[in-house]
């Protein structure tokens, strides 16, 4: 029995052995046959691949030539708006050529009448120049006629104003300027205060002068006048005056001399030595071959006297040319409101003075404390400070003012020459 079940079992373990072999050769055919699947699979890939790659590639070649064609189709629209567009351009040219055609004979035409319009122009203007030469003998005749008749009556107007020069002197002031003149001119404001302060000089000068004219109202010249004269002025003055106005072609009475002298004497001496001083001038420029003109009756305020001559005298080239006179204390601008304030507080006015010589670079009182100084330090001695003021302004306006004489009015009449440099200041700042 257990023979048979060992028999049994081997031939079991017989079979299930061969089955296991047939089973191992399945697999193996299985894995050979996988093997094979798997290559075909690996070169059927790599065919997609490149299958894919062509495809690509034929798609970017397919993009190309589309973009190429709508490039060459815009070119063709382009070419051939172009075409069309020259083709208008050629029909505007033809219209225009026709029009300049036109035009040419048109203007070949106007030449045409031009050129006959020219020579009948050209015979107008022979026949016009033959009347100009006819007119022209005949305005060569009249102008020698209305020249001769020019020379007739300058000759007569010469006579007419010889007749007036000599009325009008017969009948013009004896004096060129008058009593209450100080400061006329020629002499101004310093012959006024010699006439006050010290009238001896003024009459040394008069005396010497009348004594080279042979004559002599007092002995010894220069210092006969300035010692005798001094001791009896009227007496002096009633020779001198009327010796003066004989001299100058005129007549002035003893008796009114002596009362002038006694009443107003040093007004009276200003003006007879300014009319020594006019006449000399006078001679000078007649000497030198200028015309001689009246002088200019010039007052401390910048006014003229009436009464010497009906046309305005002509201004002395000598004068300091203030554009307001010294007393024209409330001239615009500036006006009562300046003036009051150089009488109340002259600081303020020396203060903007003194700004305006700094801004000017002009020679100026403590220009490092810049307005203030003239504020402060120029109130405090303004003599001193208007002899930087005075003459600095008055270069700044072309004239010339000396220092001397800056200090002399501002010591007399300090508010008012302050008022009058001021305005100037004023007058430079609005043009």
């Amino acid at each position: 029995m257990y023979a048979a079940c060992g028999a049994v079992s081997f031939a079991e373990h017989e079979k299930l052995k061969a089955e296991l072999e047939e089973a191992d050769e399945f697999h193996q055919e299985t894995k050979d046959i996988l093997k094979k699947e798997k290559k075909a699979r690996r070169e059927a890939e790599k065919k997609i691949e490149e299958t894919e790659a062509e495809i690509a590639e034929r798609t970017a070649a397919k993009k190309k030539v589309e973009v190429e064609k709508k490039s060459l189709v815009t070119e063709s629209q382009k070419k051939q708006s172009d075409l069309d567009s020259a083709k208008q351009q050629v029909e505007k040219l033809k219209s225009d050529l026709e029009m300049q055609r036109q035009a040419a004979e048109e203007a070949a035409r106007l030449l045409a009448k031009a050129k006959e319009d020219a020579e009948k122009v050209q015979a107008e203007l022979a026949r016009k120049a033959e009347e100009a030469e006819r007119l022209a003998k005949e305005a060569e005749k009249e102008k020698e006629e209305v020249s001769a008749r020019i020379e007739e009556v300058t000759h007569h107007v010469h006579e007419l104003e010889e007749e007036i020069i000599e009325e009008r002197i017969r009948h013009s002031p004896v004096w060129s300027t008058g009593l209450c003149s100080c400061c006329a001119r020629p002499g101004g404001f310093g012959l006024c205060l010699q006439g006050f302060c010290c009238p001896c000089l003024i009459l040394g000068k008069l005396n010497a002068t009348l004594r080279a004219d042979d004559i002599n109202p007092c002995p010894g010249g220069c210092f006969g006048g300035c010692c005798l004269g001094c001791c009896c002025m009227p007496c002096y003055l009633r020779s001198a005056g009327p010796a003066i106005a004989q001299k100058n072609g005129k007549e002035e009475s003893k008796c009114k001399a002596c009362c002038l002298g006694t009443w107003c004497s040093c007004c009276y001496l200003s003006r007879a030595y300014r009319e020594t001083l006019i006449m000399a001038d006078t001679d000078g420029r007649a000497e030198a071959g200028n015309p001689i003109k009246a002088p200019m009756q010039q007052s401390m305020d910048g006014g003229s006297e009436d009464g010497e001559a009906s046309g305005k005298p002509e201004p002395d080239k000598r004068a300091h040319k203030w554009s307001t006179g010294l007393l024209s204390c409330c001239a615009s601008p500036g006006g009562c409101s300046l003036c009051c304030k150089t009488v109340c507080c002259p600081c303020l006015v020396t203060k903007s003075l003194n700004s305006h010589l700094i801004s000017k670079e002009i020679d100026a009182c403590c220009p490092s404390l810049g307005g203030c100084g003239g504020c402060c330090f120029g109130c405090c001695c303004l003599p001193c400070f208007m002899c930087k003021a005075g003459p600095g302004i008055a270069s700044e306006g072309g004239h010339q003012e000396g220092k001397c004489g800056a200090c002399i009015k501002a010591c007399c009449c300090p508010c008012c020459y302050l008022g009058q440099v001021h305005r100037e200041v004023l007058l430079s700042e609005a043009l």
